[in-house]
Order: C-alpha cells, then sequence, then structure tokens
C-alpha cells in the first residue's frame, strides 16, 4: 500500500507562498525607493552649505574623459561643469592645461604630489560667485581595472576660501608690520609663571630698520636696567592679585614708562602698555606693544622756552633729579628717579618722606650730601664707588633760596654708571 501524500495535503500552498514572497519583494522595493529618496534629499542638504562642504571626487577615464563625480549632488561650479561634458581643456587657459596634462602623465610617478589650479567663474553660481577666481587642489591616484586600462581618481578639494583667508592674513600681518616699522613699536609677552619675556614682533633700530634676529624669548635683564625689571615685575604682581581677587585684568591703558638699552648701552625711554591674557597653552601672560618715547615725558613743568629745557631735562633716562625742603620731604622728582625705587608715577612720590621712598643703600650717600646743602647753603657733590667696585656713583646737590636768601629746598642730581654701560672702554684701552 503506497502511502505517500501529495503536496495538497501536507498543507503547503504554493500560490499563498509565492503571493507572500511578492508582498515582501514588493514591500522591501517600496522601502529601498524611500530609502533612495530619503538619501537624495539629505544628499541635497549639502547645496545649503556648500561653502563648508568642498571636497568631491572625479574619476576620468584614461583619455580624461568624465565617468563619475562624488557626492552626486555637489554645489561646485567646477564639479557641475565637468559632470556635464565639460573637460579641463575647456576650462583652463592654454598655459594651465599645459600643466595638468603634464601632472597627469607623470601621476604614477608621484602619487601624493597636489596640483594646484585656478578657474575664472563665467557663470554666476548659487552664491553670486559670478567673477571670482575660484582655487582648487587636486590629488590624483591610478586605479587598474585591467592590465592595460586604467583610471585617474581625483580627490579635488575648492580651497579658494583658505586661499582668501592666507591672503587676508598676509595683508593683515603687512599692514602690522608696516605700522610697527613707521612707528618704531614692538608686540611682547610677559610669562606669570616662569617671569620669562618674549618678543613677539622685532625691535627696530634707531632709524626704524628691524633688527635681525630679535623675535622670541629674550634675557630681559639685559634689555633694562634692573631697576625697571623691578619696577615691570611689581605692576605685574599686582596685576595678578586684582585678577585673582576679583577677576580684573587690569586697566589696559595704564602707562608703565620704563628704559630699554640702546645701541653701545644708552637708555631710551619706553612706554609700556599690556593686559593679562592667556596664551595658546592657556597659561596667564602679561600681553602688550611698547613704543619709544621721543616726546619729553609727562614731567612737573611745560610752556614756554625756560619750561621746555626744564621739562627736556627731567627726561633724561640715566639722570636723576629730585628735590625735598628741609624736613627731607620730597617735592618733585622726574621718571628716572621714580624707576629707581618702582615707582610708576612720580607725582606719587610728592610730599612723601626721602627715607620712606628711597631704599636704604642709597639712603645715606643723599641723606649726607643734603645735609650739607642745607647747612652750609652752598652746593655739594660726592662720587665714589657704590656696592661694588664695578659701579659708579656721582651726586650733586644745589641748593634753591628764596627771595631773602633762605635756602628752602636742596635739588638733588645723580647718575650711576656701571662697567657694562662702557662695552667698548677695555677695547680702547
Amino acid at each position: 500500500m503506497d502511502k505517500s501524500l501529495p503536496v495538497a495535503d501536507l498543507g503547503i500552498d504554493w500560490v499563498i507562498v509565492l503571493a507572500f514572497l511578492c508582498v515582501i519583494l514588493l514591500v522591501a522595493f517600496f522601502i529601498l525607493i524611500f530609502l533612495l529618496r530619503e538619501g537624495i534629499k539629505k544628499q541635497q542638504l549639502y547645496e545649503n552649505f556648500s561653502g563648508s562642504v568642498n571636497e568631491f571626487i572625479i574619476v576620468f577615464s584614461r583619455r580624461l574623459e568624465f565617468l563619475y563625480g562624488l557626492p552626486m549632488y555637489m554645489s561646485d561650479p567646477l564639479f557641475r561643469w565637468l559632470s556635464s561634458g565639460s573637460t579641463f581643456q575647456d576650462l583652463l587657459s592654454s598655459k594651465d592645461w599645459a600643466r595638468m596634462k603634464l601632472y597627469f602623465d607623470e601621476v604614477e610617478k608621484h602619487q601624493n604630489m597636489s596640483f594646484v589650479f585656478s578657474h575664472d567663474l563665467e557663470d554666476a553660481s548659487a552664491n553670486g560667485d559670478k567673477g571670482r577666481t575660484q582655487w582648487y587642489e587636486m590629488k590624483t591616484v591610478l586605479e587598474y581595472v585591467s592590465v592595460q586600462e586604467f583610471r585617474y581618481v581625483c580627490f579635488i578639494k575648492n580651497i579658494s576660501k583658505e586661499n582668501e583667508n592666507r591672503k587676508e592674513r598676509e595683508r593683515i600681518q603687512m599692514r602690522l608690520d608696516n605700522l610697527l616699522q613707521n612707528t618704531g613699536d614692538f608686540l611682547w609677552n610677559f610669562e606669570v609663571e616662569d617671569r620669562r619675556f618674549k618678543l613677539l614682533t622685532p625691535l627696530m633700530d634707531e632709524e626704524h630698520r628691524v633688527v635681525p634676529q630679535s623675535t622670541g624669548y629674550v634675557e630681559i635683564r639685559k634689555m633694562m636696567p634692573e631697576s625697571d625689571l623691578e619696577l615691570l615685575n611689581t605692576i605685574l604682581n599686582a596685576r595678578v592679585k586684582d585678577y585673582h581677587t576679583f577677576g580684573s585684568r587690569g586697566d589696559p591703558f595704564e602707562t608703565i614708562k620704563v628704559r630699554l638699552y640702546g645701541t653701545d648701552k644708552t637708555l631710551v625711554w619706553y612706554c609700556f602698555r599690556g593686559r593679562l591674557v592667556t596664551d595658546e597653552d592657556n597659561r596667564l601672560v602679561l600681553q602688550g606693544s611698547a613704543r619709544r618715547m621721543d616726546m619729553v615725558l609727562d614731567n612737573l613743568v611745560f610752556g614756554d622756552d625756560k619750561d621746555a629745557i626744564l621739562s627736556a631735562a627731567l627726561s633724561f633716562p640715566d639722570v636723576r633729579i629730585f628735590w625735598v625742603d628741609r624736613d627731607f620731604n620730597i617735592q618733585g622728582c622726574n621718571q628716572s628717579f621714580a624707576a629707581d625705587f618702582q615707582i610708576l608715577n612720580p607725582k606719587e612720590i610728592y610730599g612723601k618722606s626721602l627715607d620712606s621712598v628711597v631704599s636704604s643703600k642709597i639712603l645715606p650717600y643723599i641723606s649726607k650730601i643734603l645735609s650739607e646743602v642745607f647747612d652750609t647753603g652752598r652746593s655739594a657733590a660726592w662720587k665714589g664707588n657704590f656696592i661694588k667696585a664695578e659701579r659708579l656713583l656721582m651726586l650733586n646737590a644745589v641748593p634753591i633760596r628764596s627771595k631773602d636768601n633762605i635756602t628752602h629746598t636742596a635739588l638733588g642730581v645723580y647718575m650711576l654708571l656701571d662697567k657694562d654701560d662702557f662695552p667698548n672702554a677695555d677695547s680702547e684701552n
């Protein structure tokens, strides 16, 4: 007896199975269509950001015929023209095309070499770029499809914005260099933690010529007198204290008058202005500019010829001038005297007692000669070694009398001369 059963008896209806498979395939087809449409819509979104999406791939045949490009929807004008049938030979000048043809011929020898070219837009693009020059950077590799057949796969990047930014940076740098060269200014950094001084732009000499290799970290102790460096440190400490206490970055308009060594160790007044900022390494630095002070300093008197001469005398960078009354209270001084004792503004000294301003090292010398002037009513002078054998102190004082011939004020003048101030002295001897 044959016990085999017909297919229908197994419960399988192939018509239903086929119908079910067709439904699945149809659903899959619609899903695929939906995904493609979504992908196309998302790809088209790039056209709204064509300034940011500026890289694409073009594949050429060995005869430099356009095969295809990626991404499919690219708003770059070069991509559109090449994908529409135009060739590089149509778009470039004969000279640029000759360079590019040579590049393609030798691309296998130089796989990583870039080729930069430009193209002038003739038609207005979506971004209104008519009349602008577009710059491109192209890298090419060979893709072999057979022993004798290959394709050029070109990765092309629109570098127009980068090129414009580079030119703008060059223009800004040129303007800055021109400004600094005409004013003699320079930019600097003074690091809070390490107290290292860095020149951000070159120094200029007296004739406003650039001093070679003057940028970068420098030995600040060789740039300015010790008293001026101490003044700069004092101000920096105060700025940092305010910054940590109040979150203040300091007054950017505060002027710091310090002296720098010029040629042959001559002292030159500079006006420093700076503010606390963080550098690229997130370190706190005092950053600012410095301007050579060719004008007379802001001293006590101005006006007619006599006042102008006195004001000019007070601005000497290496001559300290001060005057006191009979109680040894300071009635006035010049910037050099204030800088010796780390005081920013000479007016802050007026009315203070001499011993509260002058350091204990030089106070005995000054007090002795001023006392002699008040006691005798005559001029007095003293010179000799000061602190160390290589340093010479030259101190002079004169009486200032009233109409009644009474000495009410003594004017003191002194200079500190160091062996380093005369770099050629040993060679001449």
